[in-house]
């Protein structure tokens, strides 16, 4: 990844992943993030509340069913020409690795200081990696 594409990513807070249902249709929430090695983006399914705890989240759902997913970094302003995006294609899976959900759990604890200090993110949560293979970008970054 081009340095200056990290650096806007990094700037940004949120982000938005997009997968595919099983019938094709999108589906897509804000998440909060962590970049790893410039080819890999961490997302946890943390214990904040979430609708139904019953039944399994429909990102997970998605990405068992189909890998492929989009993650939309982008800065809106009301300065037009202060617009841009970068859009990351990647495959997604669960993080079953005991070693690297632990470097992603402290990398994302890095980020953001409610993992730290609220446990929104507890021993052992779910994260999703994505590992990304094309970064498209637009705009002033």
């Amino acid at each position: 990844m081009l340095a200056h594409l990290e650096k806007f990513i990094l700037s940004l807070q949120v982000a938005r992943l997009s997968t595919l249902t099983p019938s094709g249709a999108p589906h897509t929430i804000p998440i909060c993030f962590a970049l790893f090695d410039n080819d890999t983006i961490y997302t946890p399914i943390d214990t904040k509340p979430k609708k139904d705890i019953t039944k399994p989240l429909k990102r997970i759902e998605n990405i068992a069913n189909n890998d492929e997913v989009v993650v939309l970094f982008d800065r809106y302003s009301e300065d037009w020409g202060e617009l841009a995006y970068v859009m990351a294609k990647g495959k997604a899976k669960l993080v079953s690795d005991e070693q690297e959900n632990l470097q992603a759990m402290r990398l994302l604890e890095n980020r953001y200081i409610q993992y730290r200090d609220q446990n929104y993110l507890p021993r052992g949560a779910k994260i999703i990696g994505i590992r990304v293979y094309d970064y498209t970008s637009w705009g002033n970054l």
